[in-house]
């Protein structure tokens, strides 16, 4: 049987009803970029699968449902390690250890493949192609599906996609715990396990695509539980922080190391930021970009100087994200910046050729001003700034400041001295 192609054609429904219809045996690998699975067939019925990257590993998914000690698990893995290079398939060892019943395991793989087919069904394109002669390895664990009911669930599952994206909205809005009449006519609340994993990550701060990939849950699942405790009242959503790049003036901080940079933010907020993560398209790839953001309400002057000359700003957007997201990314972040910072650890001359590749992003972005603000991790006096700007190719025209980073009025003074080249001042 020869069937390939891509999925703008040839929709994945209708491959597996082909495969039903025809009754073969043989895997169907769907492959776009670097993300690709396989769905095994046996006589029309659907029997193993999987996906790369996958979401939820078959190990984590049985701890999470506690079925599966965490113990149990670390030491099925080493023993599959040990094993030989490959491993067993780590299904085959937990039967082994009887650490799980095997319908248990057998239901936890029909989730995985319902998982894996859910993500395959999402694709607008990538290419397939059926192998008629390849089998599953014999220690997969395999079970019999219908084709109708992956179906049926795939479709459900948009649904509710569309139904969470309809009421949540963006997925990097900030959810917020709260609580109901009932919750305080009852004076308690009562909450499932799956709720737990998702509440303890919701402080405020942290956006739902960031607690999606830090609760544990697969990212299905843990927008039904976050949509299901929005419904009952016991969460609200603020808008996404990050909004205001597009809405007023914001500062894109930029340096080589991560911690830094956000103790800057840090310490201008009073902690008080968020955790966000955008997805974005980058050659067709989705890419996760990690940002922390927070606002300054005000940019004042120095006490002594002419109000005039810095006159209040009502909010600034300050945020950044960190130094392993890809170029191209970095550029879609930034390209809303009315201005940057770019933030030197000033110790030594070694230290100053690290900020070299941040200096020349930022002179890359069209003209948008930046001030460069030096500071010291483990030397007493910063590099002069004359060393700094040679070091960094920039010239007179951009503002070096030295920077206490742990003192806000220092890292006012940086966001003043940028959102003034803004204005021109």
């Amino acid at each position: 049987m020869l069937l390939q192609g891509n999925l703008r054609e040839f929709s994945l429904p209708n491959i597996f009803q082909l495969v039903k219809m025809s009754a073969k045996s043989g895997a169907l690998t769907i492959r776009r970029d670097e993300a690709w699975g396989k769905i095994y067939f046996t006589n029309g019925l659907i029997n193993y699968a999987f996906s790369v990257p996958q979401q939820l590993p078959l190990g984590e998914r049985l701890v999470q449902a506690g079925l599966l000690k965490p113990a149990q698990l670390k030491q099925a893995l080493a023993a599959q390690k040990k094993a030989r290079k490959e491993g067993p398939r780590l299904g085959a060892v937990l039967l082994e250890k009887q650490f799980i019943a095997r319908d248990t395991l057998e239901e936890a793989v029909r989730e995985q493949i319902q998982d894996a087919a859910f993500d395959f069904f999402s694709w607008p394109d990538g290419e397939f192609s059926f192998n008629a002669e390849e089998r599953p390895d014999d220690e997969d664990v395999l079970v019999e599906m219908n084709v109708e009911n992956v179906i049926m669930e795939g479709c459900r599952r948009i649904d509710e996609w569309e139904l969470i994206f309809e009421h949540l909205g963006s997925l990097e809005r900030i959810p917020h715990l709260a609580y109901n009449e009932g919750v305080e006519d009852r004076g308690e609340v009562r909450l499932t396990p799956d709720e737990w994993r998702v509440v303890v990550h919701i402080d405020g701060r942290a956006d739902i695509n960031t607690i999606l990939r830090d609760c544990g849950l697969d990212r299905f699942h843990g927008a039904k539980v976050i949509y299901s405790l929005f419904s009952s009242g016991l969460v609200t959503v603020s808008e996404p922080v990050i909004d205001g790049m597009r809405k007023g003036v914001s500062v894109c901080v930029r340096g080589p190391i991560d911690f830094y940079n956000e103790v800057f933010l840090t310490t201008l907020t009073d902690s008080n930021v968020t955790k966000q993560l955008r997805v974005e398209l980058i050659d067709e790839k989705e890419v996760e970009v990690p940002i922390v953001a927070g606002t300054v309400t005000t940019v004042e002057s120095d006490e002594g100087e002419d109000e005039e000359e810095f006159t209040p700003v009502a909010e600034v957007l300050v945020y950044t994200s960190v130094s392993t997201v890809p170029e191209a990314a970095w550029a879609r972040v930034a390209r809303d910046a009315s201005a940057f910072v770019v933030l030197v650890n000033a110790n030594d001359a070694d230290s100053l050729r690290n900020a070299r590749l941040d200096a020349e992003f930022v002179k890359s972005c069209d003209g948008v001003p930046f001030v460069v603000a030096t500071y010291t991790s483990m030397a007493e006096d910063a590099v002069e700034p004359d060393a700094v700007r040679a070091a960094l190719g920039v010239d007179d025209g951009v503002p070096v400041i030295v920077c206490s980073l742990r003192d806000r009025t220092s890292v006012i003074g940086v966001v003043r001295a940028a959102v003034d080249l803004t204005r021109g001042a």
